[in-house]
């Protein structure tokens, strides 16, 4: 089912207009960082959430929900919608490139990533280029562009390098890059990076890389994220010194790699903020969930695996103030989950985006 046919058929659902105030009332209501609110109700309002507590709201319709609501999670790269359009083979550097018209809401391939609880993406470049242009936030549940030209998206690993063409070497690399940062124009991506007003993504995977890149961002006073970064643990102090944080890309087999669960066990004991990426392209829509469970196997708490889903996923984005938390003024994209929405066993029974209902596993058990 395409998802813009899926959000027109929601009100058939029984979802309550946006500009509608109402509360859904659930056993437990994970707000995201890390705090769980029990026996709660969440107050919806204009699309966003109004309140969270355990006072029943007078003169709104309260719905009961059979489960556990978290905030929708975020993917911090996901490239299913975009139609190869993310992909500039011909040049290594587009920095004023916007991702946001990559950007297909009709794309069939949506709903298998709002189903499992995605309700938020960040769409950017493809990873063989230098600067690959602005990306953006989007919503596949709500089939919309919520930010464009919101992160600036670097590669500075090895896919990056050219083989006959340069640069072919991660010194020719950093100088091409330099020299780019050294003359961007006021206005201009890279500026607006310089000068802190708008994050970046940086994709480096091995240790050395790494160790570049934040070498990188600290000379050009950089605030976002490393992408990849398997090897994390071995520098956590520098990341924690840089400001920035770290996204780690989804495997096909992620309890199998010890690395990315070693290093995410390793940052989020020093309070260093971490994200996954969705690439249900690749790895199917469980893939970020999967993840953040072979995390948990190994230790880390079930609090912190979901604010890499939500809160710190975007916070990392640039859109905290948004998105990633059940708060008061952030946008009531919500998910309501059978269980603890950590937990692999625990199902999706319905997705809000922004107080809209627009996904129910049973469609004639929701808002009755």
């Amino acid at each position: 089912m395409l998802i813009s046919c899926l959000i027109a058929a929601a009100p058939l659902l029984g979802a309550t207009a946006a500009e509608d105030a109402y509360a859904l009332r659930a056993s437990h209501v994970h707000v995201g960082d890390g705090q769980v609110v029990l026996d709660a109700f969440v107050v919806i309002e204009d699309g966003a959430v109004k309140s969270v507590s355990n006072s029943a709201p007078s003169g709104v319709r309260v719905v009961e929900v059979d489960g556990h609501i978290a905030p929708g999670f975020i993917g911090l790269r996901e490239t299913i919608g975009a139609g190869g359009e993310n992909e500039e083979r011909t040049r290594k550097s587009t920095p004023n490139a916007d991702l946001s018209f990559a950007f297909d809401p009709t794309s069939p391939y949506w709903h298998g990533l709002v189903a499992e609880g995605v309700t938020t993406v960040l769409m950017p470049a493809g990873t063989s280029q230098i600067a690959g242009g602005q990306a953006a936030i989007v919503s596949p549940a709500a089939g919309k562009v919520l930010k464009r030209n919101a992160v600036v998206t670097l590669g500075l690993s090895r896919s990056s390098l050219g083989s006959s063409t340069a640069p072919t070497s991660y010194a020719g690399l950093y100088a091409h890059l330099a020299e780019q940062f050294a003359t961007a124009k006021p206005g201009s991506p890279l500026a607006a990076a310089k000068a802190g007003e708008v994050p970046v993504m940086m994709r480096a995977v091995t240790r050395t890389e790494v160790a570049r890149a934040l070498d990188f961002a600290v000379a050009h006073g950089l605030k976002g994220a490393l992408l990849g970064a398997s090897e994390a643990d071995d520098l956590v102090e520098e990341i924690k010194a840089s400001g920035l944080g770290v996204v780690f890309e989804s495997k096909a087999a992620p309890a199998s790699d010890k690395d990315v669960v070693k290093s995410a066990l390793a940052l989020a004991k020093a309070g260093v903020p971490f994200a996954f990426t969705s690439d249900a392209a690749s790895q199917g829509p469980l893939g970020m969930r999967m993840q953040a469970a072979a995390c948990m196997r190994a230790g880390l708490d079930a609090g912190a695996a979901l604010r890499a889903m939500t809160g710190d996923a975007a916070r990392i984005a640039g859109v905290g103030e948004t998105h990633g938390t059940i708060a008061p003024g952030r946008a009531a994209d919500l998910v309501v989950w059978s269980g603890p929405p950590t937990d692999l066993t625990s199902r999706v029974h319905s997705v809000y985006a922004g107080g809209n209902l627009v996904h129910s596993a049973h469609a004639h058990g929701a808002h009755q």
